[in-house]
């Protein structure tokens, strides 16, 4: 059963992963205490989780098909999970077995990884891959959609302008991996762990979320959040399009993330879905807005194993096992 308070505290977190418990006490009208147990309770339960991880821009970022013989599938599923580059498995409908979010530091590396490790597993027998050339709006984006306007304009975090790019180095990579196992850990204790002054860890932790370094987001089981389906939309829109297309799909309430691919469709689109009607209506405003345009395909996501390095149980909870993927890459200045 959808608790509230739980709704109400996903919300705020939804909007700032790290926002103080004295902070979210004071929107929520609850004790601080009060809200990190609520919190605590949900991490237990595996109902919620902050996710940290690398911009996908700034990795080379595939999405890949996997054909997979069905006896295979077992066995094959473990070993992505455990690989870190290989950061989401899903099994689904249509014409692949799973479907894989890869991100890797380089071009070699996801090429070696997709054609050599991942077609050398028993089992199976063709993959298909897709590289993302601009993430429209990512999943960190996604809202249970529960709050006032005051609470959101309360809960919203101080904004910080940009910090000149710079090369990231060991430290940010500590730091980075750090978060990604807890993103809620506090400064103080990211401090004694990485041997950091706090101040330190302070201008870093900064610096990487205000440059996009680092995106942080929380998740939720679909048993909390109450979204019934998740789905992914595939199509192909003509340039003269593009722009129109996106604004509609940004007053989708149901839109988790959207992004430009290469391949037999440019757009790929990702919807959490709380009836099985919504896609019917989605598809039909969007054809109705611009005619002739429909997906060429829907995919049901049946059973989703692992999300940016989380392991998941069936019902779609987090067990509380993490792989961590490769950290946040140097880049070159431009």
């Amino acid at each position: 059963m959808r608790d509230e308070m739980d709704l109400q505290l996903i919300g705020l977190l939804q909007i700032d992963p790290r926002i103080s418990w004295s902070k979210a006490g004071e929107i929520l009208q609850m004790s601080p205490t009060t809200v990190a147990n609520h919190w605590n309770q949900l991490v237990d339960k595996g109902l919620a989780w902050i996710c940290t991880h690398p911009n996908l821009e700034h990795r080379f970022t595939a999405v890949v098909e996997v054909d997979c013989q069905t006896e295979f599938l077992p066995p094959v599923i473990e070993k992505m999970c455990s690989h870190p580059l290989i950061t989401s498995v899903d099994e689904t409908t249509g014409q692949r077995d799973l479907l894989l979010t890869i991100m890797a530091p380089d071009m070699a590396t996801l090429t070696s990884l997709i054609i050599d490790w991942i077609g050398g597993l028993e089992g199976v027998h063709g993959t298909r891959s897709s590289l993302v050339t601009n993430v429209i709006v990512g999943a960190e984006a996604w809202r249970v959609n529960i709050l006032t306007q005051r609470q959101v304009n309360q809960a919203l975090p101080q904004r910080t302008p940009d910090k000149p790019a710079v090369d990231t180095d060991d430290a940010d990579l500590a730091l980075a991996q750090a978060l990604a196992h807890d993103g809620r850990a506090s400064i103080a204790s990211l401090s004694q762990e990485l041997g950091m002054p706090t101040s330190t860890v302070h201008r870093r932790m900064r610096r990487l979320l205000s440059n996009r370094n680092l995106i942080m987001r929380c998740d939720t089981a679909p048993e909390v959040a109450g979204w019934l389906l998740e789905c992914t939309w595939l199509t192909t829109v003509a340039f003269n399009y593009k722009t129109r297309v996106i604004e509609l799909l940004r007053e989708q309430p149901s839109l988790r993330s959207c992004m430009w691919m290469t391949g037999g469709n440019n757009l790929r689109v990702n919807f959490r879905l709380n009836h099985r009607s919504a896609m019917g209506a989605l598809e039909s405003s969007i054809a109705a807005a611009i005619p002739g345009l429909a997906p060429d395909e829907t995919i049901v996501h049946l059973r989703s194993h692992k999300s940016m390095g989380w392991l998941l149980r069936p019902d779609g909870s987090c067990t509380g096992e993490f792989v961590s993927p490769y950290s946040v890459p140097k880049r070159s200045r431009g």
